[in-house]
C-alpha cells in the first residue's frame, strides 16, 4: 500500500512509532476480519452461531471465518442479519450504556443503514428512530436496508442537517456519523488512499463542525450525542470533540471497556479524555473513532414529540382505514397502529410514533415510516415488499410457497417462477426456510413476481450451495 507521505509523517507523530508499526502491519499485511450483525427481532442466535468468535462490544455481532458471497444467501436480503465491520458495532455499546428507557433518536448521516440498525437492536422497545441521509440516491439505499431489518420504529427522511434544526424538533439521541477522510477504510477501499489529501481533512473537519452544531440545535437538554468518524488523525476526532466540549459546552462521558478488546484512547498530547478509537494492527476491525458526549442542563425528554398530533396526521389516518379496512389484517398487532394514507399508499405508523410521524411528514422528506402495506389499485389493495419483510407482518393473512436454494435466487433476481399447482390464485408469499421474501401475483397460468425491480440480484450466477453464514 502506497500511503500519502503527508499522512505517514503526521500520523507517525501522532500515535507513535510503535504504535504506527503496528497499524501499519495492520494496513498492509492483516486480511480484513470479515463479520455480520444479527438481526435479533428475526434470528435466534443457535448453538452453531455461538460457537464462531463473538464481537465483545456487540452481543449481535460474530466474526466470520471468511467471507461468503453475501449476495447469495436469500436470508440477507430477508434481514436476517447486517454485514458490517465490527469496529462499527460499538456503537451497540455505547447505547447500551447510557440508554435505559425509550427515547427518540436520530441518525443524523445514516445511510446505507449500519449504524441504524445497530441502534435497533440497542434500543428500548418503545423507541423511534429517524434515520436521516442528505443525499438522495443513498436515502434510497437506506430505505431499503431499513425495510428488510423490518422494525417499524424507524422514519427514514432525506433532508440536510440544516433542516432538521429548522423544524424544532427534538431527540433524546443523536448520532453524527460524520463524512470523513476515510483513513480507516484504507486497506478496504484503494480509491481512499487515491483521494486523501491534507485539504480533504481541513475541508472534513470544518464540515463535521458544521452537522454537529446543526445537530446541537435538536438535542434536548441532557441528551446523549455520539460522535463518529471511520480516520486516524487527530483533527477530525480528538480536536472535534474538545470544540463540542469547549464551545457547545457538552459533557464527554467514559464509558466501560476491556483491555483485551484493544481499544485505544485519545492520541492528542494534553487531551486525556474518554475517546475510543479503533486501528487495524490493534483492534480486529476497521478504523474507527467514536465519542458519547452529553448536553449540560437538566435532563429533558424528547418523548413527548410522540404524543402530539396535527390535523393532516389524523386526516390522514381516518382516510386509510377507511380505504383500507383489509390491510389492518396483515400485522400481527393491528390495535398497535394507526393507517396513514399518502397518495395511494397504505402505511401502518406504531401509536407511540403517531406524533414524531406527523411532524416530520410536515416538516420534513419522509420517504420511509412504519410499515409500508400496499398501494391501492382499483378494488385491490398490492401489498407491499417493506410488508413482507417486517417483523409485524401476519404470515398467516397469505398463502405462502416455500422456495428451494435455487428457486429463491431466481425470485430475488426478479424472474418468473412456476407456482404449484394448487397454489390459490391471488398474492401468495414466497418463503425461504419459513422466512418470507416478498410477493407473487398468482393469475393461474403464470405468476408476477412482484419483487422490487431497484433491489434485484443482478448477478446471474447460482452457487452450488447455500452460501449463508447463519
Amino acid at each position: 500500500m502506497n500511503l500519502p507521505e503527508s499522512f505517514t509523517s503526521y500520523t507517525k507523530a501522532l500515535i507513535g512509532d510503535g504504535l504506527f508499526g503496528k497499524l501499519l502491519h495492520g494496513l498492509t499485511d492483516e486480511e480484513p476480519p470479515a463479520s455480520i450483525r444479527i438481526n435479533g427481532m428475526k434470528h435466534h442466535i443457535h448453538d452453531e452461531d455461538t460457537s464462531r468468535q463473538a464481537i465483545p462490544w456487540c452481543e449481535y455481532g460474530m466474526y466470520l471465518d471468511k467471507r461468503p458471497a453475501f449476495t447469495f444467501d436469500p436470508l440477507f436480503h430477508a434481514g436476517h442479519y447486517y454485514v458490517q465491520e465490527a469496529s462499527s458495532m460499538f456503537l451497540h455499546h455505547i447505547l447500551k450504556s447510557y440508554i435505559s428507557s425509550p427515547v427518540i433518536m436520530l441518525d443524523m448521516c445514516a445511510a446505507p443503514g449500519g449504524k441504524s440498525t445497530t441502534a435497533m437492536g440497542a434500543l428500548p422497545e418503545g423507541s423511534t428512530l429517524i434515520a436521516n441521509e442528505p443525499v438522495r440516491q443513498r436515502s434510497q439505499i437506506l430505505a431499503e436496508n431499513i425495510q428488510k431489518w423490518g422494525n417499524p420504529g424507524t422514519i427514514v427522511t432525506n433532508n440536510y442537517p440544516k433542516d432538521f434544526a429548522k423544524s424544532g424538533m427534538v431527540f433524546d439521541v443523536i448520532l453524527c456519523d460524520v463524512p470523513c477522510s476515510g483513513e480507516g477504510m484504507f486497506r478496504k477501499d484503494e480509491d481512499a488512499v487515491r483521494e486523501w489529501s491534507t485539504q480533504n481533512v481541513e475541508n472534513c473537519r470544518n464540515l463535521q463542525r458544521e452537522i454537529v452544531a446543526q445537530a446541537w440545535k435538536c438535542l434536548s437538554e441532557g441528551g446523549l450525542l455520539v460522535y463518529s468518524t471511520c480516520t486516524f488523525n487527530a483533527k477530525e476526532n480528538e480536536e472535534n470533540v474538545k470544540w463540542i466540549s469547549e464551545e457547545l459546552g457538552a459533557e464527554i462521558l467514559p464509558v466501560a471497556i476491556e483491555e483485551q478488546w484493544g481499544i485505544t484512547g485519545s492520541l492528542l498530547k494534553g487531551f486525556q479524555k474518554p475517546v475510543y478509537r479503533f486501528l487495524p494492527g490493534v483492534t480486529k476491525g476497521e478504523g474507527l473513532f467514536m465519542a458519547a458526549l452529553r448536553k449540560n442542563g437538566q435532563k429533558e425528554t424528547a418523548t413527548s414529540i410522540g404524543k402530539k398530533k396535527n390535523k393532516k396526521e389524523k386526516k390522514e389516518r381516518n382516510n386509510g382505514i377507511k380505504s383500507a379496512q383489509l390491510a389492518t389484517s396483515w400485522l400481527t398487532a393491528p390495535d398497535n397502529f394507526n393507517i396513514a394514507q399518502s397518495g395511494n399508499t397504505l402505511t401502518a405508523i406504531p401509536k407511540p410514533m403517531a406524533g414524531i410521524y406527523a411532524t416530520a411528514s410536515e416538516k420534513l422528506k419522509v420517504i420511509h415510516a412504519g410499515v409500508t402495506l400496499g398501494t391501492i389499485k382499483g378494488k385491490d389493495i398490492i401489498p407491499a415488499q417493506g410488508l413482507a419483510l417486517s417483523t409485524e407482518f401476519n404470515t398467516a393473512a397469505f398463502p405462502s410457497v416455500e422456495l428451494s436454494y435455487s428457486d429463491a435466487l431466481r425470485y430475488l433476481r426478479k424472474e418468473a417462477l412456476s407456482l404449484p399447482e394448487d397454489t390459490p390464485q391471488g398474492f401468495v408469499v414466497m418463503t425461504y426456510h419459513g422466512t418470507p421474501l416478498g410477493f407473487s401475483k398468482n393469475i393461474g397460468n403464470r405468476a408476477n413476481n412482484l419483487y422490487p425491480q431497484e433491489w434485484k440480484i443482478k448477478s446471474a450466477r447460482i452457487p452450488d450451495n447455500d452460501v449463508s453464514p447463519l
